[in-house]
Formats: structure tokens, C-alpha cells, sequence
């Protein structure tokens, strides 16, 4: 791998939260992983369960022509729909993982998502 390639992810990676990255070029791959915080080894636990996004694109809470009135406090079931995630004229489903309360909306309508984005936390019963 160049050396100047090596530097700019390295440079650009510090801008950035991410603590490990891997880098594949045809046969070549490097992996990088820094360490921003060597004396922070505190360990954040939370029985609050994350509700990822499925998938890039931009977020609803409905599909057209429907509505999803959810709030902070709701009570939600296993399978239901929280929203969904539109990917050109195809939207996926984002649904409740468990029965539980909905702690948390991390996320507005219409904005973008990114895969595996936290947009709800929820307190499983």
C-alpha cells in the first residue's frame, strides 16, 4: 500500500469516531486501529436495546399515504413497525425488535440513515 494513501486514512480517520478501520485494494488490506483514549477503559452498560437502521437511505415514520403517530413512552410489540427506511422507490421496514416501552427517538423524519444507525432505544418488558 502507498505511504501517502496510508497517511491521508490515517490523518482522516482522527477527524473521525471511529476506532478501527480496514482497507482493502485488490490482494491488499490493512487494518488500522487507534487507541484516542488509552486512560478511558470505563465500561457503559445500559439494559436500554438499540433499533438499527436496515439499511442506508432517508428515514419515515410511515410509508406514503399512511400514518405513525409514536412517541417517547409508547408501549411497542415485537414486529411493529417503528418506521421505515426509503431506498430509491423500495422502503424497509424498521420494527420493534421485542415488546417493550420506546425510551428513545434518536432519529426525524426524512432525514438520512446510515446502516446499522441507532434511531430508537427501547426498555424491553
Amino acid at each position: 500500500m502507498d505511504v501517502k494513501k496510508l497517511s491521508k486514512l490515517t490523518k482522516w480517520m482522527e477527524t473521525t469516531d471511529l476506532e478501527e478501520i480496514t482497507w482493502r485494494s485488490g490482494e491488499d488490506k490493512i487494518s488500522l486501529k487507534l487507541n484516542n483514549n488509552p486512560e478511558h477503559t470505563t465500561t457503559i452498560s445500559s439494559t436500554l436495546e438499540p433499533v438499527l437502521a436496515p439499511s442506508i437511505g432517508i428515514f419515515r415514520f410511515a410509508r406514503p399515504g399512511k400514518t405513525n403517530h409514536l412517541k417517547e413512552g409508547a408501549s411497542v410489540k415485537r414486529g411493529q413497525e417503528l418506521g421505515v427506511v426509503e431506498v430509491g422507490k423500495d422502503f424497509k421496514s424498521v420494527t420493534a425488535p421485542e415488546n417493550g416501552l420506546l425510551k428513545i427517538i434518536s432519529i426525524e423524519d426524512g432525514k438520512p440513515v446510515e446502516y446499522g444507525q441507532p434511531m430508537f432505544f427501547l426498555e424491553p418488558k
